[in-house]
């Protein structure tokens, strides 16, 4: 069973943007195009997340029972099968926090954990972390594989101007998450299995990232530098691409990524 997810594009396209270590742009084409999201929405739903955690209204820690079961579009339930499943996923009925949840849905990018969690906070609240952040071109209105939500016309898109800001400031701080829930992000981030832009940078220089990929479309944001005194200064680069098959979608990610990093930085 494939995913459903957005018509195929209808033509080749590639934007970027790139901000340095105070958050300014740098570099930067076609940022403001809005691509079908894929699985790059996930960093607005870790932060809607950790923004219910800072409130309270969420306990990272809390156990819930595994599931693949949820309520869609209209109340209609839709259960996850075939290439959205995750076979290191718990079973369903079986105990798992919160917080792996959150982790599971960055470093693996899975799709079950990735709408439980939305079950726990709602559409509603990453909607209301779109609007906070201004990203015009950011659309969360599904749940993954909600396919009666995909027929009446829901979709998920952001833009590469929108992802690298989304990102800075997840990493950065300055009052957007507490302490706690930030580092929860960075580790999270820091142990991407899915890694495009960080195949292109130098061992030993940090990166936290989210990829995002179904058929047509190619994307990937990551934070790349910092450590020491600079901690919380990485530069942030986000490409997203559409038309190419994968490996020529990853050979220009790559390229593109040593274009416009720092020659310390890439390899």
């Amino acid at each position: 069973m494939t995913l459903p997810t957005a018509s195929a594009p209808s033509d080749t396209a590639i934007a970027w943007c790139l901000l340095d270590a105070q958050g300014r742009e740098l570099s930067s084409s076609e940022a403001d195009r809005p691509f079908y999201a894929a699985s790059t929405i996930k960093l607005h739903v870790l932060l809607a997340a950790l923004r219910a955690a800072d409130r309270g209204e969420l306990d990272p820690d809390a156990a819930v029972p595994s599931t693949r079961t949820f309520t869609g579009e209209g109340g209609t339930p839709f259960t996850l099968a075939g290439d959205h499943l995750d076979p290191t996923h718990p079973d369903d009925g079986q105990q798992i926090s919160v917080r792996e949840l959150l982790v599971r849905m960055i470093d693996r990018s899975s799709n079950e954990a990735t709408d439980h969690v939305l079950s726990l906070v709602g559409l509603e609240a990453v909607a209301s972390v779109i609007a906070d952040l201004e990203l015009p071109a950011t659309r969360v209105e599904r749940m993954i594989g909600d396919g009666a939500a995909l027929a009446a016309g829901r979709t998920n898109e952001t833009s590469a101007r929108d992802l690298a800001r989304t990102l800075d400031t997840i990493v950065r701080g300055g009052g957007a998450l507490e302490p706690g829930s930030r580092d929860l992000a960075r580790e999270a981030l820091a142990a991407q299995r899915i890694r495009i832009i960080g195949r292109a940078v130098r061992p030993g220089v940090p990166v936290l990232s989210k990829s995002g990929w179904v058929d047509g479309f190619r994307h990937d944001v990551a934070a790349v530098g910092g450590g020491g005194a600079d901690e919380d200064r990485p530069l942030v680069l986000a490409v997203m691409t559409c038309g190419w098959d994968e490996a020529e979608a990853d050979e220009r990610i790559l390229a593109l990524t040593r274009d416009l990093l720092p020659e310390d930085l890439v390899r």
